[in-house]
């Protein structure tokens, strides 16, 4: 089949999505479909997006949509399905998420094209609850129709299940990526600490009424400024992680700002110049803090210690599900320096066998493409 595949990540905000997308594509094209895609830049540029359920429904909403967006729609009618990269993308109805749950649904019902949405998480109200609302009217309207939807973790999941919809639960595909393309140093450097950011930074990112106030973080912050300076203390060498192929993430910029101006101890930050060299720099720490779904992963997959912190959406906590482990701890928990010091100590001290997720995870990912797989079969 031609396949128009909507939201690919591979020029995007940190490196994570990047291993993400080749890995996507790389799987759908080994089962013989031929894949054009359409960068996540380009569904920011998008026009005239409904924002409601009746909006959707509306054919003359959709005319003044095909109107303004004629390239897009000629995209759609050369091509037999259209896969979307979900990613984290879908949560809420704002721009991206608005217009890839509309080009789902008019692909659909204008063109009758085969619609899968793969290798992400969904969250209509940003969080679990799932009240009558229009989000989640707007995604249970668009997941009932399409043909096929994997989900990356199980608290997303639980969330859809409650839409009464059909969908997988399947994994995010960057442990394909690594299985596939990435040689492991089998190198690890002595007391090195590795920070990455999150998406939830001091939650001012986040689309809704749910946000927290930023003197919610103020005790949070502190803390996290305690536990690195304790760790500096100890000998261990700071460093934030950070680099993207292009469009670097504007919220890791902010963080590291932050940290420049508030915190005590000296780190480094490091700007990943490749995509593998972001994966060797988690490989070879001694141990990764962070909120970032795809850091997180390479870790769990790489051999490296991991402590979890939360992000924008419940994603963190469905990755830590899936891991079999406790939730991630929150930025702006007033315990945290507490929490971080005793989780650190358990891990460098007590789990002196690292699991590696590597295999579990890649046997997850590739039900991203099973649908695909019984239509050629």
């Amino acid at each position: 089949m031609e396949i128009l595949l909507l939201n690919d990540t591979t020029n995007w905000y940190h490196f994570g999505c990047t291993a993400t997308s080749i890995a996507l594509i790389e799987g759908i094209k080994k089962l013989g479909h031929v894949v054009t895609s359409l960068p996540i830049t380009e569904i920011y540029q998008i026009k005239s997006t409904p924002s409601t359920k009746a909006g959707f429904l509306d054919k003359n909403e959709y005319q003044v949509f095909a109107k303004n967006n004629p390239d897009l729609i000629q995209l759609i009618v050369q091509h037999d399905a259209i896969i979307i990269n979900g990613e984290g993308t879908l949560h809420g109805i704002t721009s991206a998420p608005r217009s890839l749950l509309y080009l789902a649904y008019i692909a659909k019902t204008e063109f009758a094209k085969h619609v899968e949405i793969l290798n992400h998480s969904a969250y209509p109200q940003h969080d679990t609850s799932l009240a009558n609302t229009e989000e989640a009217a707007i995604y249970k309207l668009v997941y009932d129709i399409i043909d096929f939807a994997a989900i990356r973790e199980p608290v997303s999941f639980r969330v859809m299940k409650n839409l009464s919809i059909k969908i997988e639960e399947s994994f995010d595909c960057m442990p394909l990526y690594i299985r596939n393309h990435y040689v492991k140093t089998n190198a690890k450097q002595t007391n090195k600490l590795l920070i990455a950011g999150s998406a939830t930074w001091l939650e001012l990112n986040i689309a809704s009424n749910l946000r927290g106030n930023i003197e919610d973080f103020t005790q949070g912050l502190s803390g996290f400024n305690q536990y690195v300076q304790e760790m500096s203390s100890r000998g261990f060498k700071i460093k934030f992680l950070y680099g993207a192929d292009s469009f670097p993430a504007k919220d890791d910029k902010e963080f590291i700002e932050y940290m420049q101006n508030n915190f005590q101890a000296n780190f480094e930050v490091y700007q990943a110049s490749t995509l593998d060299d972001w994966l060797r720099c988690i490989e070879e720490a001694t141990i990764l803090l962070s909120g970032r779904f795809h850091h997180t992963i390479a870790a769990a997959c790489l051999g490296t210690h991991f402590i979890a912190l939360n992000s924008n959406t419940p994603k963190m906590e469905g990755l830590m599900q899936a891991l079999a482990l406790k939730a991630p701890i929150s930025y702006n928990d007033p315990a945290i320096c507490d929490k971080l010091l005793q989780l650190t100590n358990k891990k460098l001290f007590l789990e002196t066998n690292i699991p590696f997720y590597l295999d579990i995870l890649c046997s997850k990912a590739v039900r991203n493409f099973d649908h695909l797989l019984k239509i050629l079969g």
